[in-house]
């Protein structure tokens, strides 16, 4: 099994991921209640359980009493968040070992050579399982970008809405801020490419401005 995946890129059919790392734009309550909806409603999981407290926590199962169980911890990390998944095929390798001895037993019972058959089952339960949390990984990877735009707006719609209600004098923001990096770093080159990405993402050059400014805490 393997022991740990930290990309977002498709994960192979039988590989059976022991552990996988996302990280998201989105703060942990908000990367929580969003996956614990996705596993109760799209993700194909039963029996999802959830613990809140310091430790965000979910705990699922993925194919019934016979599957794999998944576990989501969510580390907060300011207005971002790790996701860990973690996948446990105890109940699996159970079934598997109980009906291997089951069917050795009685191929040498019955002089009859089905072990073979057992083989072929074993081997089909394992690919339905497998395929059950390649399918949820899926689902996760799919959903992400969506829930990280959709917040995303949320936020920047309530930023707009503070600063119409609480305008501000953006030429001696941008100044202010243009002199605090010519201190800092000597130029302003890290500056203009923050304004110019908050630009790109949809912000206008007033709103990506202001909002540079808040976040190095000059208002």
């Amino acid at each position: 099994m393997n022991n740990m995946e930290e990309s977002a890129a498709p994960i192979p059919s039988l590989l059976f991921p022991s552990r996988i790392r996302k990280f998201a734009r989105l703060r942990s309550n908000q990367a929580f209640e969003s996956m614990v909806h996705l596993m109760r409603e799209n993700l194909d999981t039963k029996n999802v359980e959830t613990k809140n407290g310091e430790t965000l926590f979910a705990r699922a199962k993925l194919g019934g009493s016979i599957g794999a169980t998944v576990r989501l911890q969510v580390i907060p990390e300011g207005d971002t968040s790790t996701l860990e998944f973690s996948f446990d095929y105890r109940n699996l390798l159970f079934v598997a070992v109980v009906f291997a001895v089951a069917v050795g037993g009685l191929s040498a019972v019955l002089g009859t050579p089905a072990l073979w058959l057992g083989q072929i089952f074993i081997v089909a339960l394992a690919y339905w399982v497998n395929s059950k949390v390649q399918r949820f990984l899926k689902g996760v990877n799919e959903a992400l970008p969506h829930l990280e735009r959709e917040y995303a707006r949320v936020a920047l719609a309530e930023d707009r809405r503070r600063w119409q209600a609480e305008p501000k004098d953006i030429q001696a923001l941008h100044r202010r801020l243009r002199d605090k990096h010519m201190k800092t770093w000597g130029n302003t080159r890290i500056l203009d490419y923050k304004i110019a990405e908050y630009e790109r993402q949809g912000l206008s050059r007033n709103e990506s401005v202001r909002k540079a400014a808040e976040e190095e805490g000059i208002f």
